[in-house]
Order: C-alpha cells, then sequence, then structure tokens
C-alpha cells in the first residue's frame, strides 16, 4: 500500500487505529515495567553478584546509555526499512536481553545484558511513536500519544509492585525472565496485526561514522564524569568533550547527519520542547534510582515495600497522561507543561529535606507530586514538538526527542553515580555507609530541583 492509501485506510477503520495503539502500546507498557522492576531489584542483585556501589549504579546507566547510542541511528533506520520491521526487530533484541541478564552469572555480564536492552529498547520505542504519528495523521495524535503515553507510565506503575514481589519471591533473576514473553507477544502483534509498512522517501544510508563519533563521546563522558575526583576520569571526560565537538561538526556539514542540526535550530518550539525535556528528565530518572535504594538501605523497607511507594509516582503519571493530552489538543501546551514543571519542584523542594525521621506519608505525598507534575508536563511537551516536523521526518523527529529525553536521563545518573563515587570511593553501600547515604540523597535531589526549575524555564518560552 501507499503511504496516502494507507492513511485513507487508517482513517476510514476505527478498529484498526485502536489495534495498532494497543500493540504499541503494549511495547511501551514493558519496557518501563521491565526498567522499574529492575532497579527495585539493584541491592538483591548487588548482594548475590558481589558489586560496588559504583557498579551498582551503573546497572541502570548502561541501559540509558545503549539506548542514547542507538536512539538515532534507530530513527533513521526506521525511516529507511520501514518503522514496522524496525519496531519489531527492536522488541525482539530486548527480549534477547532478558534472556541474558536473567541468566547473568556476574556483573559485568549484566551489564553487557543491559546494553543489548538498551539498544532494542530505543530502536522499538521510537518507532512505535512514528508509527501512531503516522497512522493518527487526520488527526487525534495527541490524544494517541497520551494513551501511548499513559501505557508507559502504567508498566511505571506496576514495575516497582511486580519487581518487588519477584524479588521477594523468587529472587532478581524473574525480573528479567518476566518481561520475556510480553516482549514477543509485541514482536507477533506488529508483524501479523499493523497493516502495512511507512518507510521516508528521503533514501540516503545512515551515518555510521556520526554513529561511531556519539558512542565514543556519549561513553567517554558518562564513565569519565562519574570518575571526576580521579586523573583518568577526568582526562576521559575531557576527551569526551572533544569527540562531542567533532560530532557536532560532522552533523552540521555532513550531507545526511544523525542529528538534523538545522530542523532543530532553526525550529524554536522544537528546540525548547527538546531543552525542557532535557532537563526534566535529568531531575528524575536518578532521583527514581536514589529513591530505590534510600527506601531499602536507609529506611529497612523490603522489594516489595520500596515498590509500593514508587508506584504512587508512576500511579499519578498514568492518571493524568491521557488528560493531559486531550487538554493538549484543545489549549496547547505550554501552559499545562509549565505548570507541570513547576509541581515537580515543589515535590522535590520538600524531599530535599529527607532524613531517617521523615514521616513515609511526606516522602509518598511528594512522589506524587512528582508523578503529578510530570503526567502533565511529557503528552504536552511531546506533542507540540512532534506537529512542528513534517510527516517525513517523524522517524528522526520522534528519535531526537527520545534522545533529548534519554540525555537527560543519562545526564541525572551521571550525577547520582558521581556522588556516589564521591562519598564511597570503590565501597559497597553497608549499614556503615548509610550516613554516607543521606549525604548523597540530600545533594542529588538538590541538583534534580534545579534541573526542574530550568525545564519549567525553558517550557515556558516556548511559545
Amino acid at each position: 500500500m501507499t503511504e496516502a492509501s494507507l492513511t485513507r485506510y487508517y482513517q476510514r477503520y476505527a478498529n484498526a487505529r485502536l489495534i495498532s495503539l494497543l500493540i504499541v502500546s503494549l511495547g511501551c507498557f514493558l519496557l518501563p515495567l521491565a526498567i522499574s522492576a529492575s532497579l527495585i531489584a539493584v541491592p538483591a542483585i548487588s548482594d548475590e553478584l558481589n558489586a560496588n556501589a559504583v557498579l551498582v549504579s551503573w546497572i541502570p546507566a548502561t541501559f540509558v546509555l545503549s539506548s542514547l547510542i542507538a536512539q538515532l541511528p534507530g530513527g533513521r533506520l526506521a525511516d529507511l526499512y520501514g518503522r514496522k520491521r524496525i519496531f519489531v526487530v527492536g522488541f525482539a533484541l530486548f527480549a534477547f536481553g532478558g534472556v541474558l541478564g536473567a541468566i547473568a552469572p556476574n556483573i559485568e555480564f549484566l551489564l553487557f545484558s543491559r546494553v543489548i536492552q538498551g539498544i532494542g529498547g530505543a530502536i522499538g520505542t521510537s518507532s512505535g511513536m512514528a508509527i501512531l504519528s503516522s497512522i493518527y495523521q487526520g488527526g487525534g495524535r495527541g490524544a494517541a500519544l497520551g494513551w501511548m503515553t499513559s501505557s508507559i507510565y502504567m508498566g511505571m506503575t506496576a514495575g516497582p509492585l511486580v519487581g518487588g514481589w519477584l524479588v521477594d519471591e523468587f529472587g532478581w533473576r524473574a525480573v528479567f525472565w518476566a518481561p520475556v514473553p510480553i516482549s514477543l507477544l509485541a514482536v507477533i502483534g506488529a508483524s501479523t496485526k499493523i497493516r502495512g509498512e511507512w518507510n521516508s522517501a528521503d533514501r540516503h544510508l545512515v551515518d555510521w561514522i556520526g554513529v561511531s563519533l556519539s558512542a565514543v563521546a556519549l561513553g567517554a563522558l558518562f564513565f569519565g564524569s562519574t570518575h571526576l575526583i580521579e586523573l583518568s576520569g577526568l582526562l576521559l571526560a575531557v576527551t569526551g568533550v572533544g569527540v562531542m565537538y567533532l560530532f557536532l561538526r560532522r552533523c552540521s556539514k555532513a550531507a545526511y547527519p544523525l542529528i538534523r542540526i538545522d530542523m532543530i535550530t532553526q525550529n524554536k518550539t522544537f528546540l525548547r520542547s527538546i531543552l525542557a525535556a532535557l532537563f526534566m528528565y535529568s531531575s528524575q530518572y536518578g532521583i527514581v534510582v536514589l529513591m530505590v535504594l534510600y527506601l531499602q538501605y536507609n529506611r529497612g523497607m523490603t522489594p516489595t515495600e520500596a515498590g509500593q511507594i514508587m508506584m504512587l509516582q508512576a500511579v499519578m503519571m498514568t492518571i493524568c497522561a491521557p488528560i493531559a493530552g486531550r487538554l493538549s489538543d484543545l489549549w496547547g501546551s505550554r501552559v499545562l507543561a509549565t505548570v507541570g514543571c513547576l509541581i515537580i519542584a515543589t515535590g522535590l523542594g520538600i524531599l530535599v529535606q529527607v532524613n531517617d525521621r521523615m514521616p513515609l506519608v511526606v516522602i509518598a505525598g511528594s512522589m506524587m507530586a512528582i508523578g503529578l507534575g510530570h503526567g502533565l508536563f511529557s503528552t504536552p511537551n511531546n506533542s507540540t514538538a512532534i506537529g512542528t516536523v513534517a510527516a517525513a521526518k517523524l522517524g528522526i523527529a520522534t528519535a531526537t526527542l527520545n534522545l533529548a529525553r534519554q540525555c537527560g536521563q543519562l545526564l541525572g545518573t551521571a550525577v547520582l553515580s558521581l556522588l556516589i563515587a564521591i562519598f564511597f570511593d570503590g565501597r559497597s553501600i553497608t549499614p556503615q555507609g548509610y550516613k554516607d547515604f543521606q549525604s548523597v540523597a540530600v545533594w542529588a535531589l538538590s541538583i534534580s530541583l534545579a534541573f526542574s526549575l530550568m525545564a519549567a524555564w525553558f517550557s515556558s518560552r516556548k511559545g
């Protein structure tokens, strides 16, 4: 089918749109489910595999880093070879990475499995968003993306609780086994039930030199920044800055770059949406990791109990995302997204005062406020950014938006890893180190508060 006939088909048949939305949403539900469940399992993984505090912080970080590196070539491959085809490949890779993680004999092998999962998840989710954007060209894109975002938050909601239960009942390896059949279900559903395929008319190849430069730059920046207190770490970070400069120069001069610098710099709404997402996710991801560890280490909670607290944030995201999507179709995104940022800042401002005497109800309320703010921010911000881009560039545009999100997640994780390296200096997190972890929490929350305020400023400037 041609793209025009596909558009007419999906405009005519509401059931076809709904089935596609459900399949893509299933994949989007799976990823945060697996990620948040694995975060709950981090202390148990650390104990069994005898990993130090810095390597523990790398369990989520390697996933985010590999996702970030794969995001842009994944979007380009989706434009070239078909968004549905790349969606299927992505979730097949994610299932394979889950199997590797479940059988990991040591922390190094587990980190490798997270790299495979990150690559698969990145190309799968960016293709899924592009599929929905293509199917809902005739209207309702904001609502569709709202439901997709809601499925992400549903996965985040279920993940901590499911992860805690799996760890308590079956051990941490079950956290990696459980998502495998769901991933395969998404693969089969997309292959058999989503009709048609979407390709870009612009048939240029992936810039693999640019991919290599971005991989070296991001890897050096992350691993160097987590060891800035050492000379080798400082040199590695400086190297990363230099290679990133070379990557950006290539993007500005190459005929077919990974990042369309002109698409970003010449589109102020798209640029400010990206910057708002960057700082918003910088304020979020590291804090999720932090609170999972804090609740289990400093407050002595079981994985299931910690999962119940963390679930509250995601519950609020799940409730707010589809509502915010519909409101963004009616009222626009700037006010909603900015208010969301400020609500998050309020929640973080309360948590900055966290200590072992802070009532759990206050911690729970703060997490709910953060979830409310995030739900108000994400869907309107995404819808506005995508709505300013031509249909032929949806794959690379959604990949760029996801890139900003994952850059923010990586930045937040790098800040947490650096603080852990400073306070623990290669030690494992033991009861003797809980006071040091309290200091890590206060510093990380303060930095996240600053990030959320920067996100609010860029969101308010979108126009």
